[in-house]
């Protein structure tokens, strides 16, 4: 049982000044003190959600991005991108912008997702579904493909994964993960069910963070130096002889020792398509994936980073952060974090159950 100060809280619950954090009081109030949506302090924090300056700055600039002959995928600034960071926020659904932004990026999505990127599609489908399209049978195929090619390739596949050793990429599989947590029981098919299991096996036999090859970097090198050899024109049809040359190599001298994700250690958000250790409990918190003791290590990393202040405040610090790459800054990093500190709560009460101090 993790213990939590009053002080904590009623930080958590600030609705004034230049950091109140309207998404972070409703969120506290009703999944760490879990008040009914009905109460009048629970439907006051959500009327004031989209006063949250992050919000009201995407949602100004929303008309920007909804309209034919943007580029969507222009990073961290595009329309795919602000859908994402709007449901990270935890917007009210309710602005038509929302709607219109979801609606203008379904009529461009291919019938294997958006680009074929799990990461990118697993992030988009989340914001969908968390905006109240969990229903929709476009954005549940396209889960459902997602989750076809997890079982088939038993991981996330990704064309960027020909430069690492590993056969499928790890830090996708939290932004599939959370998407899944949208999908509503009656909707949940066999195949989500099959994919969902894959995805909690991998983060508990590498124990969340600790899947990096001891060999990849020598790959890497060996790869880079293969493509050099190579004249300019035909660098663009290796392909297939870097997969095989991956083969091989995976034959042997194989993956080597597995390395913690040192990087992972850093917690930040939101994190867009990149995880860290934090990031990765919530998405298993949200699936409701049982307690095992191979998160043990994962959860003491979460616990070893709180911090205490003369007033009894516990807080976790912003430690990365997309501030000077998003269009809205979020909160100063190296700073106390209510997003982060809130996140720590919600994984801890949920693995180990939290003591609210009255």
């Amino acid at each position: 049982m993790f213990k939590v100060s009053k002080a904590t809280i009623d930080w958590l619950l600030e609705t004034t000044g230049a950091h109140a954090v309207h998404p972070v009081v409703f969120l506290t109030l009703t999944n760490l003190l879990e008040k009914s949506h009905r109460s009048k302090h629970v439907r006051a924090a959500r009327q004031n959600i989209n006063e949250y300056a992050p919000i009201k700055k995407i949602l100004e600039k929303a008309p920007f991005f909804w309209r034919p002959g943007e580029f969507l995928y222009r990073k961290y600034e595009g329309g795919f991108w602000q859908l994402s960071f709007l449901a990270d926020l935890y917007a009210d659904p309710d602005h038509p912008e929302i709607k219109r932004g979801i609606e203008f990026i379904l009529e461009r999505a291919d019938d294997d997702g958006f680009y074929s990127v799990h990461c990118l599609s697993g992030n988009l489908y989340r914001a969908m579904m968390q905006f109240g399209y969990s229903t929709d049978e476009r954005i549940l195929k396209g889960v459902e493909y997602q989750c076809e090619r997890i079982i088939k390739h038993n991981g996330a596949d990704c064309f960027v994964m020909d430069y690492s050793l590993l056969p499928t990429c790890h830090m996708t599989l939290p932004k599939v993960l959370l998407a899944l947590s949208y999908v509503p029981e009656d909707n949940f098919t066999p195949v989500m069910k099959r994919a969902k299991n894959v995805m909690i096996k991998e983060m508990r036999d590498t124990k969340v963070y600790v899947y990096v090859p001891s060999n990849n970097e020598q790959y890497k090198k060996k790869v880079e130096e293969f493509s050099e050899s190579v004249p300019v024109s035909r660098r663009r049809s290796l392909r297939e002889d870097i997969l095989a040359m991956k083969k091989e190599y995976q034959k042997s001298p194989g993956l080597g020792k597995r390395l913690e994700k040192t990087g992972w250690f850093m917690f930040g958000y939101p994190n867009s398509y990149n995880s860290d250790v934090l990031d990765v409990m919530r998405s298993l918190a949200a699936v409701g994936a049982r307690r095992h003791k191979e998160f043990n290590k994962a959860l003491a990393v979460i616990k070893k980073k709180v911090k205490i202040d003369k007033d009894g405040r516990q807080y976790w610090h912003m430690e990365n952060s997309l501030n000077d790459l998003m269009i809205a800054s979020v909160e100063e990093p190296n700073k106390p974090s209510k997003w982060i500190t809130y996140h720590a709560l919600y994984v801890l009460k949920y693995f180990e159950g939290l003591s609210i101090e009255k």
